[in-house]
């Protein structure tokens, strides 16, 4: 819609890196970019608002006190009965923080018995016999010294011949004599690589993944721990709906350092600016748990009915279908998103 000249909007928005933040007194982030190619296309003109919180934005767009805000505002039916907002900018949602602290010895022990590494075991062992089978069939007449004997022992041999050749150990005590046997062992000495490097990632994973262990592991835990939130936010609202004590916190940034300290367990609120934080600044023993809460969408709002609605929704369609969009959240927040 274009506006009347000398009209300018009035864009409401706080510090929420990295969706909004100043930097040098200027105001920059993913949301920000966003509503200036947006702003760009539509010829708007526009004065940023800066504002202390999502709920003190939201309440000047309902009360005609600014015509837009952006950053990172969650999408809700609450929200929805009050404001108008556009298409989802991003997708992620509620996330729970908390403090971590190294595993013990005891936990890596148990972390050898988990599925994770017992199914790499046993994977492994499956393909291991089966080439050890196909050895042994192939060998068992023309090398009966090495793969000779009843099936049990002849299977062990193969077993054995693979084993130590995939581990590129080769004691050299059993080998292929055979055309067809000799063409297995080169195929699995290359297939070893691949095998080998898979079965040590899987290894890994399984005794690293319990490095860091966190006292919380879920939404199941939090009515048992201190549980913080940023005031007026969703992640406030749903531990209210949930009836879940919190306590109140100014902002991200301060309910983080709490985790720190110690002086609470856990922080609900939005992943990406948690995740976005913790890489940034020095929160060395606070963790976000990989599940969401709640999955969530952010956009931006305006006053119910506004005529700005379309313009800016084709606008923001247009420009987040572009590469430079895409390499924009890549930047921001990795290509999980």
């Amino acid at each position: 819609m274009p506006l009347a000249n000398g009209t300018e909007l009035k864009v409401a928005l706080k510090q929420s890196p990295p969706f909004t933040y100043q930097e040098q007194e200027q105001w920059q982030g993913v949301s920000v970019e966003l509503w200036k190619t947006v702003a760009d296309q539509a010829n708007y003109s526009y004065q940023f608002q800066s504002h202390e919180s999502v709920a003190e934005m939201l309440d000047a767009v309902a009360q005609g006190r600014a015509d837009i805000a952006i950053g990172a505002i969650s999408v809700s039916a609450e929200r929805e009965k009050q404001l108008d907002f556009t298409q989802p900018m991003y997708q992620a949602g509620l996330g729970i923080a908390a403090r971590s602290q190294p595993a013990g010895w005891m936990s890596t022990v148990k972390s050898l018995f988990s599925w994770q590494f017992l199914s790499a075991v046993l994977a492994l062992s499956v393909v291991l016999l089966l080439v050890g089978v196909l050895i042994w069939l192939l060998e068992r007449k023309r090398n009966p010294e090495q793969f000779g004997g009843n099936t049990s022992a002849g299977i062990g041999n193969g077993f054995w011949w693979s084993a130590v050749t995939m581990t590129t150990v080769g004691y050299g005590d059993k080998a292929p004599i055979t055309p067809a046997g000799r063409l297995l062992g080169l195929i699995w000495m290359f297939a070893s690589i691949i095998t080998i490097s898979g079965f040590t990632a899987g290894i890994a994973s399984s005794i690293t993944v319990n490095k860091l262990q966190t006292r919380i592991t879920g939404v199941s835990d939090l009515p048992q721990v201190q549980v913080a939130a940023v005031a007026e936010t969703s992640g406030a609202a749903w531990l209210a709906g949930e009836g879940i004590h919190y306590r109140p916190y100014p902002d991200v940034k301060t309910a983080l350092a709490a985790i720190r300290e110690g002086d609470v367990d856990a922080l609900v609120a939005d992943a990406p600016l948690m995740r976005y934080l913790l890489q940034e600044e020095d929160y060395a023993n606070v963790v976000v748990l990989p599940q969401l809460v709640r999955k969530e969408s952010y956009a931006f709002a305006m006053a119910n009915g506004s005529p700005l609605q379309e313009t800016i929704n084709r606008a923001m369609l247009e420009h987040m279908q572009t590469d430079q969009w895409q390499q924009l959240l890549n930047q921001n927040f990795g290509r999980e998103q």
